[in-house]
């Protein structure tokens, strides 16, 4: 499923979509490609009513029509809709009509495409079938049997962001059987279809019909490397981070079982598995899982600005301040005029600084014994504010060594009164007790 899209701050007529010049919006930092003339948004839960009515039928109207209101298409029978069509298929039995023009090249063979669709019988009030009704898409991959002959046909002449009607003959469709109850056997079906989206990555799953020595082949592997990087690509853009994951470790486990013949090849290799690497760490650091983005920037051959950055990001997230300044240090060295590294050297200064003034209360502030009242407050006190901390800023914070099993107590009762946990873990052969977030 697509989820990506945008918000009209100003609002707009669901009309204007389909107007002849399309309509302009003003929108934040973009997530799709550069060569792309104009977005859409998948999110918006229409009603197929709202669709049809988007979608209205007028351009199948006659000269006598005009004076009446749009003429939706359960108004309209498939011999009129036909007048307007051009043939799919040489024996006329696949018509289509392009509601609205899209932009690109049509699509490529065994493309994986995202499409909302309204699907109706002649003289039906209601579709038989319809993405609308769940406000999402559909993604499917062409030329694997997964929709009926026809439709594919339809789909497979359209353009990014086209929106089109196609009639089906019978033979195209659910032939002399249908599909009781809902489709009668020998019915002609049309389909309104907007294709909002596609990725050619036709040859991405090739990979695995490869025989072992050929997956073991480097020149093998690179093409369908490359479709993965675009699949990935346009998952990431689409907030859809754990299908990036899992596609970009589909990239990593095909590259670490090749066989190299040269320093060539082995330069190449390390260079696709810094780029999966690090972009495995940006999609962890988006979903919240900064140790896993850290073990995979730890693991990038040919680091980059990017890395780095995404490294330090991610170490900040456990409170690792002075390898984390490392890192955004050596970002920093490698692109000085990034706003974005400079923000976050800052920030890592700035918590660091914060952490240390806890700190030093909480040692300042250390007592002996239960006598201590005055110390013991301002040692709960320092405690509360780093779980505060923890709470607003970071997954985890390690404490200092040397409590007493009094002062833990104390900073375990306020860990818990803000929802956090007191673990142990062993790092560098010593033990050490991090306050953390349930979830960390």
């Amino acid at each position: 499923m697509a989820e990506c899209g945008f918000t009209s701050l100003n609002g707009f007529k669901l009309a204007d979509l389909l107007s002849n010049d399309g309509v302009m919006f003003e929108i934040g930092e973009p997530i799709c490609d550069e060569d792309e003339e104009f977005g859409y948004t998948p999110f918006a839960q229409y009603s197929n009513e709202e669709i049809l009515n988007m979608l209205n039928m007028n351009d199948f109207e006659n000269d006598e029509d005009k004076e009446q209101e749009a003429v939706l298409i359960y108004g309209i029978s498939f011999d009129k809709l036909k007048t307007k069509m051009t043939n799919l298929t040489s024996d006329g039995k696949v018509m289509k009509f392009i509601k609205q023009k899209g932009v690109g090249e049509v699509i490529p063979n065994n493309a994986q495409v995202t499409i909302h669709y309204l699907g109706y019988l002649e003289d039906n009030d209601e579709p038989f079938d319809s993405t609308y009704i769940c406000g999402k898409p559909k993604t499917l991959r062409l030329e694997q049997g997964m929709v009926i002959p026809g439709l594919e046909l339809g789909i497979a002449s359209m353009r990014k962001h086209e929106i089109s009607v196609f009639w089906l003959h019978p033979d195209y469709a659910y032939k002399a059987i249908g599909c009781q109850p809902r489709i009668p056997p020998n019915a002609e079906i049309v389909f309104i279809v907007h294709l909002i989206d596609f990725i050619d990555n036709g040859s991405a799953d090739t990979y695995y019909n490869l025989s072992l020595e050929d997956k073991q082949s480097f020149p093998h592997v690179v093409e369908s490397v490359m479709h993965r990087f675009a699949t990935a690509k346009d998952h990431f853009a689409k907030q859809r981070y754990k299908t990036a994951i899992r596609e970009y470790k589909k990239i990593t486990d095909c590259l670490e079982i090749v066989k190299l013949k040269d320093n060539a090849e082995e330069h190449e290799m390390k260079k696709l598995l810094s780029k999966a690497y690090t972009n495995l760490g940006v999609c962890f650091n988006k979903i919240d899982m900064p140790r896993n983005a850290c073990a995979y920037c730890f693991r990038v051959p040919f680091p980059t600005v990017k890395t780095h950055y995404t490294f330090g990001q991610a170490l900040l997230r456990i409170a690792e301040y002075d390898e984390a300044m490392k890192e955004l240090q050596k970002a920093y060295k490698l692109d000085p005029h990034d706003a974005y590294i400079k923000k976050a050297i800052q920030q890592t200064n700035m918590k660091q600084r914060r952490y240390l003034e806890i700190e030093k209360r909480l040692w300042k502030n250390c007592f002996k014994s239960e006598k201590n009242k005055t110390k013991a407050t301002e040692f709960r006190q320092a405690a509360r504010e780093l779980c505060e901390s923890v709470q607003n800023n970071i997954l985890r914070q390690s404490l200092p060594e040397g409590f007493t099993e009094e002062e833990l107590e104390i900073i375990r009762e306020e860990a818990a009164a803000s929802g956090l946990s007191i673990v142990k873990h062993i790092r560098y052969g010593k033990e050490v007790i991090y306050i953390q977030k349930n979830n960390a």
